[in-house]
């Protein structure tokens, strides 16, 4: 297909990266996996999994079938959503382009050989290597840079230390089990209050408590069964509740480098 970008992973920065890359005219097919963990639910097009469709600022993203049918979605206009977390509809579909977006701290199985040219974004890829171009995703000076020839930042490098601190308390799973009974997002809450349950494996009820006051930005989707230690919620004692249905500054910024990075290539600037 004409102008196909193949994106792994529908959560928040490869929301941006899709956005972004849809209304520059490419025809963006998403490969997630059959339940998605992204917690910040209203601005990802992951939830189409669960939801069969998501619009995020004037773009929706609907989840096919298989490809035929999301050959369809994307010729009528609109994000095509695929479940495919091992991205083995690739080989027959032999994109010039692919970006690795999962955001996993860690390669997950894309090579440099699945499309011309292939994007990671953040830690885990090294340019030149697994990829051939890597987007830094860490906040500070070098943010969104462009990086030909090694790996980005680490949270555990030196220097992070040195990054402006995040203004989000983040939660984690203290235990396994199922969530339950989540908040609805952009909802005030305040220190100490519940903001979800977790039915743990020996049927023990856990209360997932608010760290701090303010806005809750993100939560694991309803039913999702956690393990302890994955990133359930988000509160931002920053943001307004309006800042939870748009996409982030450092998701345009690095969804700005990637689509750099593919017009660079496109004109032979890089090759």
């Amino acid at each position: 297909m004409k102008n196909l970008i193949v994106v792994r992973g529908g959560g928040e920065l490869a929301t941006g990266v899709i956005h972004r890359l849809h209304n520059a005219g490419y025809r963006v097919l998403v490969l997630e996996q059959e339940k998605p963990s992204a917690i910040r639910r209203e601005i990802v097009f992951a939830e189409a999994i669960y939801d069969r469709e998501k619009r995020v600022e004037r773009v929706t993203a609907r989840c096919a079938a298989d490809l035929k049918e999301a050959e369809k979605i994307m010729k009528a206009g609109d994000v095509a959503v695929l479940i495919d977390p091992q991205a083995r509809c690739v080989a027959s579909l032999k994109p010039k382009v692919l970006v690795d977006a999962i955001y996993a701290k860690r390669n997950l199985g894309t090579t440099r050989d699945m499309a011309e040219l292939t994007i990671g974004i953040g830690p885990g890829f090294c340019a030149g290597r697994d990829v051939r171009c890597v987007v830094e995703t860490m906040r500070g000076h070098n943010l969104g840079r462009l990086i030909y020839e090694g790996h980005s930042m680490l949270e555990t490098d030196p220097a992070a230390s040195t990054m402006p601190e995040k203004a989000s308390r983040v939660i984690y799973a203290p235990v396994d089990g199922r969530l339950e009974n989540g908040r609805t997002l952009s909802f005030t809450v305040h220190e100490g209050e519940n903001v979800a349950f977790i039915c743990s494996q020996d049927n023990q009820i856990v209360e997932i408590k608010a760290p701090v006051y303010g806005v809750l930005r993100g939560l694991i989707h309803d039913g999702y069964q956690v393990t302890k230690g994955l990133k359930i919620a988000e509160i931002d004692p920053s943001t307004r509740p309006d800042n939870c249905f748009t996409i982030s500054a450092k998701s345009r910024c690095v969804s700005g480098a990637v689509l750099e990075a593919i017009l660079a290539w496109e004109r032979g600037i890089r090759k």
